[in-house]
Formats: structure tokens, C-alpha cells, sequence
């Protein structure tokens, strides 16, 4: 149950972190996308009043009637929608010439009608109007029109009191902008529990792999702990012993070959150590020497090899090639890296006193003899 509750937990962490950030993109994106439409929108009506203008231009240059004209363009632009947007013809003065719906034609712009904004600066559409200077900005209405704002781009014609006017609405943009929104949030929404669902999926198929790992691995480490506290007890045991026996342990059963005593010399002097007093021989820039329990410190001219062939097995253990040590003189056994055994004595020594994986199970059959 717990397991599953941390599945839950990381799932709905996950998948609010992930609803966070994109609710905040979208955002961010919403905003950039509707910023970037409407200028596009101002460059686009701007180049259709530009180019609408020239045409009306080029065929008054042709001694086309002004009323022809006015005529051709009333007829390509009636009836068309003009929810999103569309194209309209003032007089500098203000009155409606062309417009969608013929009923608007005639009207005229009053001062206070609306306001337009280009760039930073802001004044009645009344005024672009009558200044017949190419413009675009944004037009806004009072709120008793009930229309919305809009981009206005207008382009005088040349020959002519016309200003040509393309109208796109900004409501209407917003909603389009609004829906692709929509519709895109809905998506990835969809994709999110999508991708969050095969997450949680995964996220309890890779922790159920490496839990079943880390039981096992727990196992394992168990079980070398339980036997490294065997071992550790056992050389309890072996101490308690030595210390309740003023004797080497098990001397009654010493092989023929093996040493009680070992002579070493110390500059002129003969010295002969009695066996249960030596900790360890320890191998060192090819010289053998001897530890005793009081942290003296002797060389001696036999090899390990040769020492351990005459020294009593059960008190002493060729731990490694560079070290031949006394069982009394182990203090602690550790885990070390994979399968090793660290082994800490006393005296201390500067070098690591490992036993090999290989030697292990030797090692403990040692200790329980």
C-alpha cells in the first residue's frame, strides 16, 4: 500500500509540475501569438488598402468616371462578411462612399464617433480622415455602437478626395486566436494524461525492478553482516580463551615443525621471541619484520613463506603476501568492496590488511578450528 501511495504521489507531482508550466506557456503563448496576429493583421491591411487604392488610382488616370469607379468598387464589395473584416471608401470628410452594406452608405463620421490609436499617438478617426494621409492603427467605438475594435489602415487615392479603408475586427481575431487555443490546450491536455499514465506505468515498472534489486542486494548484505558477526564472535571467543589460559592455545596439539620461539637479532644482540608475543610479520620494501604485542618492531631474515611452514597454524594466518598474522592480534573483521574481509589489529598498522575473495572461506575455517 505504501508502495502504491508513493506511485500516486510521484504521478500527481509530476502531473502537477507538467499542468503548471503549461498553463503558464500557454499563457505566455496566447499572449505572444494574439500580439504577433495583430500585427500582422496591421501589415495585411495595410498593404490591401494600399494596393485596392492604386487600382482605383490607375483607372482614374484612364479617365474612368469617379462614379464608375466608385461604382465597380461598391459592386465587388457588397454583401461580403463583415464580421471578420472588410473593405470601405470615405471622403476626407467623413461620409461613407462604398461600404458591404449599401444601407451605411451616405453616413457620415461624427467627431466623437471613435477613436483611433497609432502608435503612441492617440485622436478621433474624424481627424486621419480629413489629414488624406496613409495610416493604420487601431480603431475603438463608444460603447453605445456596439461595435468592437478594429485595425484600420487607410490609403489616399491620388486624383481624388477617397480614402480607402480595410477594417479587420479585433474581437473576432481573438476569438479565432481563442480556439486554435482552445483546441491546442484540449490536445495537449489529452497528451499530458497520456504521457502521465504511461509514466506511472513505467515509473512502477523500473522501481518494481530496482526494489526487487535493492531487497536483494539488502539480502545479501544481511547475510554478510549475520557472518561477518559470526566471525567477530568467534574471534571473541578465541580471546576469551587465550586470556583464561596463561598457555598458547591448543599447544598440546602443536605440529613437529611448528616454532614456540623465533630468534631474531637487534643490531648486536640476540633476541628470542616467544610466538604468542608476535602480532604480525609484515612484508616491507623486501625486508620481513616482526610486531610485537608491546609495538616493538625487528627484522628477520626468513621469508613469510619459510615462517609460516614453522609457525603453529592455529594461532597464525597467512593472510595475504604481505602479512602473517597472530589471531590474537585482530581486533575487529569488516566487510571491504565486494567479498573481502578488512581485518584491524592491534598494534595498528599504516597498510590495509585485506583477505582476497579467494581466501575468505579459508580464512573462516580457520577461525573456527
Amino acid at each position: 500500500m505504501k508502495k502504491f501511495n508513493l506511485y500516486i504521489t510521484t504521478f500527481l507531482a509530476i502531473g502537477i509540475v507538467i499542468l503548471l508550466v503549461s498553463f503558464y506557456s500557454f499563457r505566455y503563448l496566447y499572449s505572444s501569438s494574439k500580439e504577433d496576429l495583430l500585427n500582422s493583421k496591421l501589415e495585411a491591411g495595410k498593404t490591401e488598402a494600399r494596393e485596392i487604392g492604386m487600382l482605383l488610382e490607375f483607372q482614374l488616370k484612364q479617365g474612368i468616371p469617379k462614379e464608375t469607379v466608385i461604382q465597380n468598387l461598391q459592386n465587388s464589395i457588397s454583401n461580403t462578411d463583415t464580421q471578420s473584416g472588410f473593405i470601405c471608401m470615405y471622403n476626407r470628410k467623413g461620409i461613407e462612399i462604398c461600404h458591404p452594406n449599401p444601407a451605411l452608405i451616405g453616413q457620415k463620421i461624427n467627431k466623437n464617433n471613435s477613436g483611433y490609436t497609432s502608435g503612441n499617438k492617440k485622436s478621433d478617426f474624424i481627424e486621419i480622415l480629413n489629414a488624406g494621409k496613409a495610416n493604420t492603427g487601431i480603431r475603438n467605438f463608444n460603447g453605445n455602437s456596439g461595435r468592437s475594435s478594429e485595425i484600420v489602415s487607410v490609403f489616399p487615392v491620388e486624383g481624388s478626395d477617397w480614402m480607402v479603408a480595410s477594417h479587420a475586427n479585433i474581437k473576432v481575431i481573438e476569438q479565432q486566436i481563442s480556439y486554435v487555443y482552445l483546441k491546442f490546450s484540449l490536445v495537449f491536455l489529452i497528451s499530458t494524461l497520456l504521457i502521465l499514465g504511461i509514466s506511472f506505468f513505467l515509473i512502477r515498472v523500473i522501481y518494481k525492478k530496482y526494489q526487487n534489486q535493492t531487497d536483494n542486494e539488502i539480502k545479501n548484505l544481511n547475510d554478510e553482516i549475520n557472518g561477518l558477526t559470526a566471525l567477530n564472535t568467534q574471534l571473541n571467543v578465541i580471546h576469551e580463551k587465550y586470556q583464561n589460559s596463561n598457555n598458547n592455545f591448543n599447544t598440546g596439539n602443536l605440529t613437529e615443525n611448528s616454532k614456540r620461539r623465533i630468534i631474531t637479532y637487534h643490531k648486536d644482540e640476540l633476541i628470542s621471541l616467544d610466538s604468542r608475543d608476535i602480532a604480525y610479520f609484515f612484508l616491507e620494501n623486501n625486508i620481513v619484520y616482526i610486531k610485537t604485542n608491546s609495538e616493538s618492531q625487528y627484522s628477520i631474515t626468513s621469508s613469510l613463506d619459510e615462517l609460516i611452514k614453522t609457525l603453529d597454524p592455529k594461532m597464525f594466518y597467512r593472510a595475504n603476501r604481505q602479512f602473517i598474522i597472530n589471531v590474537k592480534a585482530i581486533t575487529t573483521i569488516l566487510i571491504y568492496g565486494k567479498n573481502q574481509l578488512k581485518l584491524t589489529v592491534k598494534p595498528e598498522h599504516t597498510e590495509t590488511i585485506l583477505i582476497s575473495k579467494n581466501k575468505v572461506a579459508e580464512f573462516k575455517k580457520w577461525l573456527e578450528q
